[in-house]
């Protein structure tokens, strides 16, 4: 979910980070103090004591998006709010593990043009963990914070992502289509002009025309309004809300383009597809993403969503999953949707998202800056498509640092769930990319 509150209690954090080399001098590798003003949760005493310091307490208004709180609340969501189980697989399949020294050696280039290690990288961009999966492979892993390959990990908007696609695969099996109106299967939003007259593929990629501000810096914006529907933020004074997120959707109302004229990306659009395939399949999410994926995968261990105030799934950004599990359903989508001989995602599916969208549309959007402005990329289906030549991808994104990067010709997966200290940013973005970029080159360029 594309939403912050942000509590900044180390101003200098991002200067330290983003020091560049002097002038006229080369890229240097910099061993990194920035984590100084923002550690690790232990380090920090975030929710230790009986009870905890009031200044160190984590709690439902700040546990998303309040910084540093964070650093532990992001491995500990079922703590703090509801929540429902997806259930794991009924034996756990555990991938091969053969981890490459070099990885760990390489140097990644920062937006600025410095260099770093690997691990000066994780630790510049606040990383719980990072996991590189090559053909099947755990060839890589690290885990921070106190983060351990099970512990389940907020992951915000890649929950998107796996709300696409279902939708896909309901799709695929003719339950519903694209071209389909939202009203046909939700006509209680009939009285919604932002959803009204809407294809369920403009709802799908984004490109329903919708009023709606998602800037996660102004208490005023409407994702800070979702936010205080869900119960994430307390209420303003004399603020009237709805009294769900049901109740919220059919309230939102067109903007000044036709549906499908342009991509915008505005988090309430994710609620609305997964409200269509819940019609459509008798599922809810979770029971979804069970029965269909997770249940395939040889999974283990906790997964959960979270649950609005009233016991309401949000699909914005409410899953929580562990690396482990997370890399079982990398390494399916890397091997074409399989696990085994069992065909899990159907190909037609993969390379739908695979194909993208139009990159014109994108390229116009607010998300078109930094790395993400070079005219290559696209969205689709709930995933973000990279199209540069050598290069290709499809990307599963959250705020404050949570990937899934699937590089499904050169099949090298990365993984990284973070609690880094702002929703967003070309600093953090183009640093995760280039970093993508040097660990896939180099494991290719050892076949």
């Amino acid at each position: 979910m594309k939403l912050i509150k942000v509590i900044f209690l180390a101003p200098l954090v991002l200067a330290l980070i983003m020091t560049a080399s002097a002038q006229g001098s080369e890229p240097r590798i910099v061993v990194s103090t920035a984590t100084d003003g923002y550690d690790t949760a232990h380090a920090l005493g975030l929710m230790q004591g009986f009870p905890p310091p009031p200044d160190r307490r984590v709690d439902r208004y700040n546990a998303i998006f309040g910084v540093p709180y964070n650093r532990w609340s992001y491995q500990n969501m079922r703590r703090v709010y509801p929540s429902a189980p997806v259930v794991a697989a009924k034996q756990a399949f555990h991938l091969p593990r053969q981890i490459d020294s070099e990885i760990a050696a390489l140097i990644v280039r920062r937006e600025n043009g410095t260099e770093a290690d690997l691990l000066t990288f994780l630790n510049e961009t606040y990383t719980d963990a990072f996991v590189v999966l090559h053909e099947g492979t755990v060839v890589y892993e690290r885990y921070l914070n106190g983060m351990t390959a099970d512990t389940p990990h907020q992951l915000m908007s890649v929950t998107k992502s796996f709300a696409g696609l279902l939708a896909l695969m309901a799709g695929s099996e003719g339950l519903m289509d694209e071209e389909d109106l939202v009203t046909q299967w939700v006509p209680e939003l009939t009285d919604s002009s932002a959803f009204n007259g809407a294809t369920v593929g403009n709802v799908l990629n984004m490109t329903n025309s919708m009023a709606f501000t998602e800037d996660y810096h102004n208490p005023e914006s409407d994702i800070q309004r979702y936010g205080r529907v869900l119960g994430l933020f307390g209420a303003q004074v004399g603020e009237q809300l709805p009294e769900n997120l049901y109740d919220y959707l059919v309230t939102l109302q067109k903007g000044p383009l036709d549906h499908g004229e342009q991509y915008e990306y505005q988090t309430p659009k994710a609620d609305v597809l997964n409200w269509v395939t819940n019609r459509v399949t008798g599922l809810s999410f979770e029971e979804d993403l069970a029965v269909r994926i997770w249940s395939h995968l040889g999974t283990d261990g906790e997964t959960y969503v979270l649950l609005d105030k009233n016991g309401n799934l949000f699909a914005g950004g409410g899953l929580n999953a562990s690396p482990n599990n997370l890399t079982r359903f990398a390494a399916m989508m890397l091997n074409n949707g399989r696990v085994g001989e069992n065909q899990i995602i159907p190909e037609e599916v993969l390379k739908t998202i695979q194909a993208g969208a139009s990159k014109k549309k994108f390229s116009k959007s607010i998300d078109a800056q930094g790395a993400l402005a070079d005219g290559h990329w696209s969205y689709r289906a709930q995933w973000w498509v990279r199209h540069t030549p050598g290069k290709e991808s499809i990307n599963a994104l959250g705020v404050n640092g949570q990937w899934i990067s699937l590089d499904l010709e050169r099949k090298v997966a990365i993984i990284r769930q973070s609690s880094q200290p702002v929703a967003i940013g070309t600093y953090y973005d183009d640093y995760m990319i280039n970093a993508v970029d040097t660990i896939v080159h180099s494991l290719k360029s050892r076949d």
